[in-house]
């Protein structure tokens, strides 16, 4: 470790050249660190028209209203600007006269409202008393002390906990006992919601409805939390008015309490049907301007505001910035304007790449079909070292395949607007993971006219989070026509069942596929189920003869990836199939192919992998301990007349070994004094297993602070497999 020592002078010298630091406003008196202006951050909709409104109209239209409901996500910056602009505005036109009601404090603490607003309490003490969310610092103190400032009521809306826990430790009966300050604590009557509100509770929490006794009518919900809450907030609002006569309330909830003009604003307007109730429901986009409204008018007004950066939540807090979504295409040469083609999206299981997507469909379909493979959002270093992807984290699932849903979206437009593609025929299909994704975009698109299609799921589980898009909620326009198959195996025919059942409740075309068991089958079944779905004739079923095979004995992602492919091709090359298996079959006469890895194959122009990067760099190949003295000459041969230097002057062979003089650590040293520091290193092998990889990895430690190293596991997603066996 080097250590450098400043004596006192010289640091006192530093100190006294460097500037003051200073943080000056822009051109619009921000400071550097402040949000842009609400005008620039904000589109505001009029709910049923769509039409754009000046935030400033806006304002003025909610001025005239008896009570205003602002519905938010409650953790969303810009949306709690919003909720404060709309405030000061109010209090502006109203010259003062507006209420304040919140969902964010319960009836039990009003007194400690009431106490920090006239100043007989610190806010220290109200905070201790007043049970405030755990956000409150960004979200709501900005509202509770402009009501202080301008000396005006809060109303603390909510239902009481402690009320709630003894009312199910007691049951309902409790409430007629109450009195004093408690008795104030409940609503005088609970009326009920409507059925129309339970149908969209009982949706949004799907995945938890045993858990939660959801279902049933309103009868068996009156004394439900869902229920108290909206009552306690509608007469809470109710209340307000009457004691506040000439004063408008503007109550702050999270948006499902009033969307579609339900729950808490149902529940005033129970109260109170001759007042002028108006709903806005504040809606977090990326970009708001360019957000078009779609389905059923949800609110009287639709605030569309910049995702930003979000509160505190479950311990943790989060910036939105935007990212790209890379994917390959391949358009058919015979493709034009006068003869358009199907297009197939696709995407791949966790731990591979579009490059890999392609790899499995473009000499299949490429001829007939536009294809787009799309990388899986999150890059990880899979346990052999290869670069793969991974679509969704179980924390993160409904955002993560949200925005997934986005970019397909986006994906399939872009490629429509430029290309031949039929709309008529597009399927969207992937497997694995990628095919939960795939399933999760059939039941939730709400642009694209598609054929969805998810070959054997895996970590399907948390679809059932997605509330499914309720019929009745999706507006006069009509929406897409979409099916969905999902081709599952053993083991997963319940889950599915229950799930397409489900499916079908909302008029989804959705239907399950049993997956064949035979192995010199599989391929060809998967790729006739994308074939109808694209309007394509579906390819004659063909006859293994000789039932030929290869064998995976390292049964990585990769490496029966790499088969798979190798399998196709052989396939394609003379018309009998090939299986991918992970143990010998019992069938009498079956051929196993070999996977033997070659130096002379790779002569081949392309063959050998070029190492990634703008300025080219060095493979190095790694042969095993056990390489015969004949295989070592043969790479030494290859290497002496280097087909990458052949392609170009960046590029080049070593061969390394394992262990000894010519190990791999030792190679790599050679390379770094000749200034060659971009690496790619492949083992010479089909595909070599995670432990190998990483035991290469370790004899290098170091190097990688040094170096750029790069790691493939093997040589057998080459093209020239066929040719090397």
């Amino acid at each position: 470790m080097i250590r450098r020592f400043y004596s006192l002078a010289l640091l006192l010298a530093l100190t006294s050249c460097t500037p003051t630091m200073r943080y000056p406003s822009g051109t619009d008196g921000l400071a550097k660190w402040d949000a842009p202006p609400l005008p620039r951050a904000v589109s505001v909709r009029d709910g049923h028209t769509g039409e754009v409104v000046s935030f400033d109209a806006f304002l003025d239209a909610l001025a005239k209203a008896d009570a205003v409901f602002l519905g938010e996500l409650h953790t969303d910056e810009t949306t709690h600007r919003v909720e404060l602009a709309v405030y000061e505005g109010l209090l502006a036109r109203r010259r003062g006269d507006v209420v304040l009601s919140m969902e964010m404090f319960e009836r039990d603490v009003q007194k400690h409202v009431n106490a920090y607003l006239a100043g007989e309490i610190d806010e220290a003490t109200f905070l201790e008393h007043s049970r405030p969310w755990g956000n409150y610092r960004t979200a709501y103190r900005p509202l509770i002390e402009r009501a202080k400032s301008a000396k005006r009521p809060v109303v603390a809306a909510n239902f009481p906990r402690p009320l709630r826990r003894k009312l199910a430790m007691e049951g309902p009966e409790i409430l007629d006992s109450l009195e004093g300050d408690e008795a104030r604590q409940a609503p005088a009557e609970l009326f009920p919601n409507s059925p129309a509100y339970w149908r969209r509770t009982d949706n949004a929490v799907r995945s938890h409805r045993v858990m939660g006794g959801g279902g049933g009518g309103d009868d068996s919900r009156l004394y439900s939390t869902q229920s108290l809450w909206d009552n306690a907030m509608g007469e809470a609002c109710a209340i307000a008015l009457d004691e506040h006569p000439g004063d408008m309330v503007l109550h702050v909830n999270g948006g499902f309490h009033t969307a579609y003009w339900d729950g808490t604003a149902h529940q005033l307007r129970l109260r109170k049907p001759k007042a002028k109730i108006l709903t806005v429901s504040i809606s977090p986009r990326l970009n708001p301007s360019a957000v078009e409204l779609s389905g059923a008018p949800v609110a009287d007004y639709v605030v569309l505001a910049e995702s930003r950066a979000t509160d505190v939540n479950d311990g943790t807090l989060s910036v939105t910035v935007g990212r790209e979504q890379e994917y390959r295409f391949h358009l058919p040469k015979g493709a034009t304007d006068d003869k358009p083609v199907p297009l197939l999206i696709w995407l791949g299981d966790d731990g591979f790449t579009a490059s890999d997507g392609m790899d499995l469909w473009k000499d299949r379909l490429g001829d007939d079909v536009a294809i787009a493979v799309l990388d899986a959002p999150y890059r990880a270093i899979q346990e052999d070292l290869s670069l793969g992807g991974r679509w969704f984290w179980p924390d993160s699932f409904s955002s993560d395949v949200g925005s997934m849903i986005t970019s397909v979206e986006r994906v399939w437009g872009y490629l429509l607007r430029n290309y031949p593609i039929d709309p008529t025929r597009v399927c969207v299909a992937g497997e694995g993971t990628g095919a939960t994704v795939a399933a999760s975009i059939g039941l939730l698109t709400y642009r694209m006219a598609i054929e969805a299609v998810a070959i054997e799921p895996s970590r399907y589980v948390k679809m059932k989070d997605f509330p499914l898009p309720l019929p009745e909620f999706q507006g006069d326009d009509p929406p897409p026509v979409r099916s969905l198959r999902v081709v599952i195996r053993d083991g997963d025919h319940k889950w599915w069942s229950q799930e397409l059942a489900e499916y079908a409740t909302i008029g989804l075309d959705a239907s399950a596929l049993e997956a064949g068991d035979d192995p010199w089958a599989i391929e060809q079944d998967a790729e006739n189920v994308l074939r109808v779905a694209m309007g394509l004739d579906a390819l004659p079923t063909i006859e293994s003869k000789d039932h030929r095979y290869i064998l995976v004995e390292n049964d990585s992602p990769r490496a029966h990836h790499w088969a798979r492919l190798l399998a196709l091709r052989k396939t394609a090359s003379d018309g009998s199939p090939v299986a991918v298996l992970n143990k010998a079959p019992g069938v009498d006469g079956a051929t196993r192919l070999p996977t033997e890895i070659r130096a002379e194959a790779f002569a081949v122009k392309g063959a050998l992998p070029k190492c990634p990067g703008p300025f080219g760099g060095t493979t190095v190949v790694v042969l095993p301990d056990d390489a015969t003295s004949q295989t070592v000459k043969a790479w030494d041969a290859l290497m002496d007349d280097d087909p990458l230097t052949k392609r170009s002057r960046f590029l080049r062979m070593r061969i390394a070994t394992t262990t000894g003089e010519r190990g791999l650590r030792s190679v790599l040293e050679t390379l770094k004094r000749e200034g060659r520091e971009n690496i790619l290193i492949v083992p010479a092998s089909f595909c070599a297993d995670g432990g190998w990889m990483r035991s290469l990895k370790r004899s290098v430690a170091g190097l990688d602070d040094q170096m750029t190293l790069q790691w493939l596991p093997g040589l057998g997603g080459r093209d020239v497999s066929t040719k090397a066996g």
